[in-house]
């Protein structure tokens, strides 16, 4: 894939973002639509620093503000502050939380966790979708909930076929703290992510900016991996998608909260 995909999304999203911030510092002109768009932006624009610069502590920052707009999102929400339709804030949308894991910022995460929605919005989302997101909530969770994930993980093994859904298997994994089972269970999902991708591609709605941004960099799949390595789990190996350069440090400096409203 040409890098000039990935000069492009720079650009366009550096636009956006810029509109989006400029709308939301108007008094009263807030929508959830913008908290969402913001998420993205800092998310498209954390994969171009890390992959035209090698910018590590550019793209946790810019991860870690995607986070921020996803907090602020939802905190709005729980003061009933904002205008938005029921699908503004769905548990199976992992824009924010999963930056915010990738960037190692885990008292974000946790943040985002706990105002997260915590039943399945039927109608809106896929089941599986919600229960591997909502896995990951408690997963972050301190004190961690060991009854609720229990119950979160006999629903999913209810709800799909053995191997259906490979994120359940590394879940599984996880939960049971079964290191070489979660190392195998991460590049089955990888390849599975990379099927996707190619469908992608003979999409009418393929765009090369996604392909070349966060086609190439698997932001929930670093999230797992963070998780993994604060459970104590040894070092996994790299992987396509998931490079070691794209694993943040744990101490790699974050920025201040409410940073995100500053591009």
């Amino acid at each position: 894939m040409s890098h000039d995909y990935v000069d492009l999304a720079r650009h366009n999203q550096t636009l956006v973002l810029g509109s989006v911030l400029q709308s939301l510092s108007q008094p009263g002109a807030a929508r959830a639509e913008h908290f969402l768009t913001a998420a993205v932006c800092y998310r498209v624009l954390g994969v171009c620093v890390l992959l035209q610069d090698a910018n590590v502590e550019g793209f946790a920052a810019h991860l870690a503000k995607a986070g921020q707009a996803r907090l602020s999102l939802l905190e709005h929400a729980s003061r009933a502050q904002l205008p938005r339709a029921p699908e503004d804030i769905l548990a199976s949308d992992n824009v924010g939380f999963s930056d915010a894991l990738a960037a190692g910022d885990l008292k974000l995460a946790r943040a985002i966790a706990l105002l997260s929605p915590q039943l399945h919005a039927t109608g809106l989302e896929y089941e599986e979708d919600f229960l591997f997101s909502r896995f990951l909530h408690l997963w972050t969770g301190e004190p961690r909930n060991e009854k609720d994930v229990r119950l979160l993980m006999e629903r999913w093994e209810q709800i799909v076929d053995t191997g259906a859904d490979l994120r359940l298997d590394v879940c599984q994994s996880l939960y049971t703290r079964n290191a070489d089972r979660l190392a195998d269970s991460i590049q089955a999902l990888i390849e599975e992510r990379k099927h996707e991708l190619h469908a992608y591609r003979k999409q009418l709605d393929f765009d090369p900016e996604v392909a070349a941004t966060t086609g190439k960099i698997y932001i929930d799949g670093l999230a797992l991996l963070r998780l993994a390595e604060v459970e104590g789990i040894p070092s996994l190996p790299a992987y396509e998608l998931l490079p070691t350069l794209a694993r943040v440090p744990h101490s790699t400096p974050l920025p201040k909260e409410g940073s995100w409203r500053t591009a």
